[in-house]
């Protein structure tokens, strides 16, 4: 695939920064999703596009794609049914950052506020009568993902002391 193709297909323009190559990840991913009339073989395209621009990217300028990332699944869990957990969710996502992108109930992606640059992708899971919540954190700056789903927890614990 060439970089133009890959531009095509992302729907970037040259100058692009890794926020715009972030975005453009997802929103293409989730457009290829067989859910909204996709197929693996477009979010295959997407893949590779995302990895032709990341290569033109860093021999441009290496900080700019530098994204460390953590995984934590499962996370915790909220004892309430998934759109209660989304909701109590959304509501900690106002105190420590800015809403992304929301997919109500079971997806939330959020930058926080600190540490900066970052960002965390929820994910609600049905469990039992309760949720999972699963993470995924990006961040320019490094980070301790221990931390920052303590944060998460503390703020959830806090919205549902009476």
């Amino acid at each position: 695939m060439t970089r133009a193709e890959a531009l095509a297909l992302l729907g970037l323009v040259e100058g692009f920064d890794a926020l715009d190559l972030r975005k453009a990840r997802r929103q293409a991913l989730q457009d290829s999703h067989p859910d909204h009339g996709g197929s693996r073989q477009a979010i295959e395209a997407v893949e590779r596009a995302v990895e032709v621009l990341r290569m033109v990217a860093q021999t441009r300028n290496a900080e700019v794609l530098r994204v460390r990332r953590g995984t934590d699944r499962p996370s915790f869990v909220v004892s309430a049914m998934p759109a209660e957990t989304f909701e109590l969710l959304l509501a900690a996502a106002a105190e420590l950052g800015d809403v992304a992108e929301d997919d109500p109930p079971y997806r939330l992606e959020v930058q926080m506020h600190e540490p900066r640059d970052t960002w965390v992708v929820l994910e609600v899971v049905p469990d039992a009568g309760a949720s999972t919540v699963s993470m995924v954190v990006e961040s320019r700056t490094p980070f301790d993902l221990d931390s920052i789903r303590d944060v998460w927890v503390a703020v959830l614990n806090a919205s549902q002391r009476p």
